[in-house]
């Protein structure tokens, strides 16, 4: 108090003698102890007391307050606190001279020191709280009174001057966005206001002096983050002609995961859409070429037959849960229609690439456009008027292409897709009943040319795979053998058995046990798998197998196939010479070894074993399989010869002596070949994973391939899968950022980007955290004055955010756990391409010499593998919104990665020079920031390194970080992140002003 009253004295001593701005400024420095501010004294509150304790204001006394200002004796803080204090509203003259005064100094708000950092954001506040108590006061005077007078007129006048300055002014918004989240009450005071204002002005006809006063006020009152600058470095959709994003992204995404719900599809591509900023027509324009791009050059069965019905039977699907999802919540549901206009207009779109629909109208030797919108009216897609309208676009084209092709043309596969939802649907009605006879005349003739692969297909992508799965065990459960039970019945039950299984073990071998099957069934099928097929990466131990057979069922089978004239075997089920066939072959074996039995023995019993159900030879095959790799390489031959006899063909009176034998032998064909090759493939396989040539090589022929295609073909995303299970995740992502930052041009370079984070999609989690861990930084380090600058650092910027982004969201608490049973993936490979990671490790190169005693068997080297293995990943999957749920802490190996980032964006920054070490940790933070959305991204920036943002703004002297970037980084919510980024707003603020030479 003491100090109080000698300020107060000094203030009338000072207004009597008319004192200088000087002689103030010197005097009062004697009052206020040295190095006090004079905050502590409330200096600033007996100045403005003292300036409009009359009818008018004291200019004297003001220029007083603002001397201290310049001097820095008070905070801009602690005055505009003091002037929002001012209720006497009523005092004209006072209140404009306030006006004038806050209009003189609003330009240098700042503040000095840190503890004027903690008062700002509620000063700010408070003054466009009475700001906008004057413009109510006012307007509502002028519609009670109908006139107003030219000093209340002056007074409004120069309200909407320093309304004006103050929304101009990006970091006055700043802190007041800031202060509103400290004053959670302060936007509903503000709302009232500014509805009270509107409702005045509306009432009176009332316009103010400037035409963007009443907008600013909204602004005000509803201000959000978006009203704050954010320098845009992620490119436009407008910018980008031709995207290369989508059509990569969904090769590898149905390459890897066809089974997935089309929620999973949703959310990968709204994660897309919100990245690249599309509409929804650009988006559906898109997905839809993407289709059309992938079928254009796919050229084996497999793929061909999976993305045909990906396109036909899940695409309407996804863009229906696009289109409903865009619905903003508690917005009036717009009148059923029969089409979607978003759709409409992509197709509009789409009709004028016309050299991508000629190549799809002669491969598919139809009107392509038709023939893809005849289905989609039935979904309420399109209706009639627009099939007719693209079609007779297309008709001319089409009708050229037919007379080019005079008939010679072979039927495409994507002609009989659609045909195949109709035989599943027969398939699965007739599993559900019990008449043997009807499954077995069913069964039998789905394995039949390549009808089983497009049933598998339909099935996989509409989501009924598991369904099938299912009814095809409890089939096989039923098939088991009545006692007593004789002749054509026993015969006709023995079939459904066989092909049943086979079925089964062949969609097992495709997709994998961990995909199809729960997890503790209790059926004979899946025990069976559980415990004795042999899958890729999932090895059997030979002994436990073993330990399943009865010592005396494999006598009694031993002799009945040795010499099955004469043994008398006791009546088997088909389960119980399953389960013992591994014991069997393991005494052949043994004799064999020990020359007890000749190679012609041999052949005999493997052909007694084929010759009564061919998926006995399946069983066989896969403990043979099994024990290839307990043994030692001199000991291969044997098992692998024994398996070669059960791929000898049949005579035609042993294919005539069983019903659908045929069918059912090529199908055991197919899974024993498949089983082999991920054991022992041959050495004349052309496998990418089994090669001479050095794996550099091959992935840049594979490169080429995509660089001539422009886009990802689905061979050249199966190459770039095994490249990654032989090379590792590090060495393929550092080869795919060297071809990223070797681009010349900028569209080439957008272009390479997108590919290369679609072929991130493999293994998102493990290619990110190469990318953060292993890759970035040693590249940027070691390359900084090469060619990783500009536009080189933005787009590695952007890839490595867009990485970060798609990780963060596709490991959603909701299906973590799902992920993680998971974790091993089947995936689709054409007939070169079997083996995987696991198993080339363990490949064995047996070279025959002929001089084993196995005359009657085939050599080794003549061993050759074939099929087709499917890609797939079935699981329940969540919905889009739980799927892409952002969690609230990051899970491993993301979080380490961007911690470890982080750290070493410390280090790039920790010098005093620009450099393009600090350029790229803007680019990432600000690309961080504008892609993620804030909330998305939240527990990434929770990790930024506290000093991280203060000292690239001491290092990066540029304009290029505004306020908006700031305000983004931090949860302003929690008092940390407010001081935080008050913080670095005032230090942003300071060397602004400095910049630019404003002195107060």
């Amino acid at each position: 108090m003491k100090e109080n009253n000698k300020i107060l004295q000094l203030i009338n001593v000072a207004w009597r003698e008319r004192w200088s701005d000087s002689q103030w400024g010197i005097n009062i420095k004697k009052v206020l102890p040295r190095g006090v501010s004079g905050d502590v004294y409330n200096l600033a509150d007996c100045l403005l007391q003292q300036a409009v304790i009359g009818s008018t204001a004291n200019p004297l006394v003001l220029n007083y307050l603002k001397h201290s200002l310049c001097a820095h004796l008070v905070s801009h803080a602690a005055v505009l606190r003091c002037i929002a204090k001012y209720d006497k509203l009523a005092r004209v003259y006072c209140v404009t001279a306030l006006l004038e005064f806050l209009l003189s100094i609003i330009d240098g708000i700042t503040c000095r020191i840190k503890s004027e950092e903690t008062l700002l954001p509620s000063a700010m506040v408070q003054l466009v709280h009475w700001l906008m108590q004057i413009f109510a006061r006012s307007v509502q005077q002028y519609e009670m009174r109908g006139d107003m007078s030219a000093e209340q007129s002056f007074m409004l006048e120069q309200s909407c001057k320093l309304l004006d300055h103050l929304t101009q002014q990006q970091f006055l918004m700043a802190m007041l966005y800031v202060g509103c989240h400290e004053e959670v009450d302060a936007l509903e005071r503000f709302r009232e206001l500014y509805a009270s204002i509107k409702a005045s002005l509306t009432s009176s006809n009332l316009t103010l002096s400037s035409l963007a006063a009443e907008q600013q006020l909204k602004q005000l009152a509803y201000i959000d983050v978006k009203n704050l600058e954010l320098q845009s470095l992620n490119p436009l959709p407008s910018a980008e002609k031709i995207s290369c994003c989508v059509q990569p992204l969904l090769a590898v995404e149905v390459l890897l995961n066809p089974c997935k719900d089309t929620s999973y599809y949703v959310a990968e591509l709204q994660m897309l859409q919100r990245l690249k900023g599309y509409s929804n027509t650009r988006l559906f324009y898109e997905i839809i070429r993407a289709g059309f791009l992938t079928l254009s050059n796919v050229a084996d069965t497999s793929p061909d037959t999976m993305w045909g019905a990906f396109m036909f039977f899940k695409m309407p699907h996804i863009i229906k849960q696009l289109h409903a999802l865009q619905r903003v919540p508690g917005e009036q549901p717009q009148p059923p229609t029969d089409y979607i206009p978003e759709l409409v207009e992509a197709l509009e779109l789409l009709i004028e690439d016309n050299l991508l629909l000629d190549f799809m109208d002669h491969k598919c030797s139809c009107n392509i456009i038709e023939f893809l919108l005849n289905d989609w009216t039935k979904q309420q897609l399109v209706n009639d008027v627009h099939v007719k309208k693209f079609a007779s676009q297309r008709e001319a084209a089409s009708l050229l292409l037919k007379k080019c092709d005079n008939g010679q043309q072979t039927p495409s596969n994507i002609n009989f897709i659609k045909r195949a939802e109709v035989p599943l649907s027969g398939v699965l009605k007739t599993l559900c009943t019990n008449k043997v006879q009807d499954m077995v005349n069913v069964l039998c003739q789905v394995p039949v040319g390549n009808s089983f692969e497009l049933i598998l297909s339909v099935a996989t992508v509409e989501g009924r795979l598991k369904t099938f799965v299912s009814r095809l065990i409890q089939c096989n459960e039923n098939s088991k053998p009545i006692p007593g039970e004789l002749g054509k019945l026993s015969v006709i039950r023995s079939t459904l058995f066989d092909v049943s299984f086979l079925m089964l073990t062949s969609i097992v071998q495709t997709y994998g046990s961990d995909v199809v099957l729960p997890e503790r069934g209790d059926s004979f099928f899946e025990k069976w798998v559980r415990e004795c097929m042999m899958e890729r990466n999932k090895l059997k131990n030979p002994r436990q197998i073993l330990a399943l057979c009865d010592e005396s069922i494999v006598d009694e089978l031993l002799l009945s196939l040795s010499k099955p004239e004469a043994a008398q075997l006791k009546p088997l089920t088909w389960q119980d010479i399953c389960l013992n066939l591994p014991g069997v072959l393991h005494h052949v074996l043994i004799a064999w070894e020990q020359e007890t039995l000749s190679s012609a023995d041999v052949k005999s019993i493997l052909d007694n074993i084929k010759r009564r159900l061919f998926s006995y030879s399946v069983c066989a095959t896969s403990f043979l399989c099994a024990y290839m790799y307990s043994v030692r390489e001199t000991e291969l031959l044997k098992p692998l010869n024994m398996i070669q006899q059960f791929l000898a063909p049949l005579t035609n009176e042993e294919l005539s002596s069983q019903e659908n034998a045929k069918e059912r032998l090529a199908l055991s064909y197919q899974i024993i070949r498949k089983m082999q090759h991920d054991v022992h493939p041959a050495p004349n396989t052309k496998s990418r994973l089994i090669s001479h040539t050095p794996l550099i090589e091959q992935f840049r022929e594979c490169w080429r391939t995509v660089a001539e295609a422009g886009h990802l073909p689905v061979k050249a995303a199966q190459s770039l899968e095994s490249l990654l299970l032989a090379g590792g995740a590090s060495w393929l992502v550092t080869q795919l950022v060297e071809q990223l930052i070797g681009c010349k041009y900028m569209r080439d370079m957008a272009k390479c980007m997108d590919i290369v984070f679609a072929v991130m999609h493999l293994d998102i989690e493990r290619t990110t955290e190469a990318l953060l861990q292993y890759v970035v930084a040693p590249m940027i380090l070691r390359r900084q004055d090469e060619d990783i600058n500009e536009p080189q650092s933005l787009v590695l910027a952007r890839l490595c955010v867009y990485c970060i982004i798609s990780c963060l969201e596709t490991r959603s608490s909701a299906s973590a756990a799902a992920a993680a049973a998971f974790k091993k993936r089947s995936r689709s490979h054409d007939e070169e391409e079997l083996a995987t990671t696991a198993n080339a490790a363990k490949v064995r190169k047996v070279i025959g010499d002929g001089s084993d005693n196995s005359n009657d068997f085939a050599d080794a080297n003549s061993i050759a593998a074939a099929g087709t293995n499917v890609a797939a990943l079935l699981s329940s999957a969540p919905s889009a919104a739980e799927l892409r749920a952002t969690p609230l802490t990051l899970k491993e190996p993301l979080q380490s990665s961007v911690k470890h980032i982080f750290r070493i964006f410390m280090q790039f920054v920790s010098g005093d020079e620009l450099s393009p070490k600090a350029v790229f940790v803007y680019q990432f933070i600000s690309l961080l920031v504008e892609c993620g959305g804030g909330e998305r991204v939240a527990p990434v920036l929770r990790l930024l390194p506290p000093l991280l943002m203060q000292q690239l703004l001491k290092v990066l002297a540029t304009d290029d970080i505004r306020v908006g970037l700031i305000s983004r980084l931090y949860d302003l919510r929690l008092q940390g992140g407010r001081q935080a980024a008050v913080a670095d707003l005032c230090l942003w603020r300071n060397m602004q002003l400095a910049r630019h030479s404003i002195h107060l």
